[in-house]
């Protein structure tokens, strides 16, 4: 079961760990739902010393004292797609990311194998930007910006 973070202050100085148990490293930055404010991914320092920065979500975390647990192994987390830590997010970025941790626009883990369903559900927001049904953000808006260093 994962964590709601209401505030990116919820998350500073905490150590990223993958399911197993593995450390994955520091959390660096939040990024926020723009309509909710509430924190749904963040960046965690991988690399040969620290060097990166990847973003993971926050679908299906935890914490325990200073430490986040992350619904994704650590090799998952070292091989997102890099993006440059601007302000917001495009929706294009923000897709790809969903694609690579099979997790839908609503913060639930989403089918990660076989193509998505033809039928408007959860896994539809991830195909097209906006979330089945049109309520929400609009088509192609991204909706996840940069808090800042936590």
């Amino acid at each position: 079961m994962g964590h709601s973070f209401h505030r990116p202050e919820d998350l500073k100085g905490l150590v990223a760990y993958d399911p197993e148990g593995e450390r994955i490293g520091g959390v660096e930055q939040v990024y926020v739902d723009d309509s909710a404010g509430r924190p749904e991914w963040v960046t965690v320092k991988t690399g040969l010393f620290g060097a990166e920065e990847s973003l993971a979500p926050l679908a299906g975390a935890r914490r325990e004292g200073n430490a986040l647990h992350i619904a994704h192994a650590k090799s998952t987390v070292k091989d997102a797609p890099r993006q440059d830590v601007h302000q917001h997010l495009t929706a294009d970025e923000e897709r790809e990311l969903y694609r690579h941790y099979g997790v839908d626009g609503h913060g639930t883990n989403a089918p990660a194998s076989g193509p998505a369903p033809d039928s408007a559900g959860p896994a539809e927001e991830s195909r097209t930007g906006a979330p089945a049904g049109g309520v929400g953000r609009e088509p192609g808006r991204a909706r996840l910006r940069k808090v800042g260093r936590v």
